[in-house]
């Protein structure tokens, strides 16, 4: 054979060859990317209601007014006839101090008051007969039966009197300041409750020499208080007379209703906080001097308002924003916030009633992101 012919029946085979060979991919078309599942997100929906706007405080509770008592005077507590806990009365007697040698002072100024109107007594007497001696003279010499130096020394012994009686009525007036005075330490010997309420704290027993503690502390525990500050801003906002709802640790699910009763008109230059002090009526003693406490204080109420749980807004891009879920895309929205009570906001434009945002809008999720809506706990 030819070996020019074998040639063209070589490259012929060797084509077919490869073409058995290619691989049947070749001839298929790629198939596209399969789409994301949706996400899982936890969704609220916006409804109405009420809502307050209000500004919780909170701090230790103290009584309306703390009164240390102190003894008067240097001593030796003779009594103490309260404890603590015992109700007193002002007025009321609750220690006596060692009053024997104040007695024996005030023994002897009654004595020398006695001692003085006798002298102005004595003085007096002297006085009068002081002034008949005279006018009889005065008689006499008129008639010419005495002579002149006889009616200048009665002259003389009338003003004597005089000077007498004056310095026996000086004497008395003194010698009754002095009685009064001692008197004035005979009473400060008895201490006394100088206001109505609590025995809170006893220092001393019978015998003691009282030093720098009060003998006694009393607690008008009939009112308590929360102080606290406040910056200005919110200073701006209150006004005395604000109703205010106090809920103290230790009394779990009980509230007290008291106000707000004191606005301090300067501001503290340690922090810049102005001061507030709500007050709470306590006539039944439920709540106790120390208690840890919280207090609302109730600014304004608004009604029939939008409402979405403050977790449900966030800042994005410089707005206030919610990420709104409509038929299963998320959508952030701008929104206009009005009050909040801390754990609601209200919400003036941006959404409607029955609209559907996810419940945290700080989550990462963007525009047109496919989710499925799962009712937040």
């Amino acid at each position: 054979m030819n070996p020019n012919a074998l040639v063209p029946v070589l490259v012929l085979g060797l084509a077919l060859a490869a073409a058995g060979c290619g691989s049947p991919e070749a001839t298929v078309q790629a198939t596209p990317e399969a789409t994301p599942p949706p996400v899982d997100v936890s969704v609220v929906t916006a409804t109405t209601g009420t809502i307050e706007a209000a500004l919780e405080i909170s701090g230790t509770l103290a009584p309306r007014s703390r009164v240390p008592v102190k003894p008067r005077l240097p001593g030796t507590l003779e009594r103490v006839l309260v404890d603590i806990g015992d109700a007193v009365t002002a007025g009321q007697t609750v220690a006596t101090m060692d009053r024997r040698e104040i007695d024996a002072q005030v023994d002897a100024a009654i004595a020398a008051v006695a001692v003085a109107k006798a002298s102005l007594e004595n003085a007096e007497a002297g006085l009068a007969n002081a002034v008949l001696e005279y006018e009889r003279a005065q008689v006499l010499f008129e008639k010419g039966a005495l002579p002149r130096q006889r009616l200048d020394a009665a002259q003389t012994a009338r003003r004597a009197g005089t000077a007498q009686r004056d310095l026996a009525t000086a004497n008395l007036a003194q010698a009754e300041a002095s009685l009064r005075r001692s008197r004035e330490v005979q009473r400060d010997t008895t201490i006394t409750a100088p206001v109505t309420g609590f025995i809170v704290e006893r220092n001393y027993d019978p015998g003691a020499i009282p030093g720098d503690k009060p003998v006694v502390v009393v607690a008008d525990l009939r009112q308590m208080k929360l102080e606290a500050g406040v910056s200005e801003l919110e200073a701006g906002r209150l006004r005395v007379g604000m109703k205010a709802r106090v809920e103290a640790q230790a009394k779990p699910g009980e509230t007290f209703e008291g106000e707000l009763a004191a606005i301090a008109p300067e501001v503290d230059e340690r922090n810049r906080h102005f001061r507030i002090e709500v007050r709470v009526p306590n006539d039944g003693r439920q709540l106790l001097s120390g208690m840890y406490a919280t207090a609302r204080v109730v600014e304004s109420t608004q009604t029939d308002v939008l409402l979405l749980p403050r977790s449900a807004v966030a800042n994005r891009d410089g707005k206030r924003m919610v990420l709104r879920v409509q038929d299963g895309v998320v959508t952030p929205t701008a929104v206009t916030e009005g009050v909040t009570d801390g754990t609601r906001v209200q919400i003036l434009s941006g959404i409607r009633a029955g609209d559907t945002v996810v419940a945290d809008a700080r989550r990462q999720v963007t525009a047109g992101t496919k989710v499925r809506a799962v009712a937040a706990r």
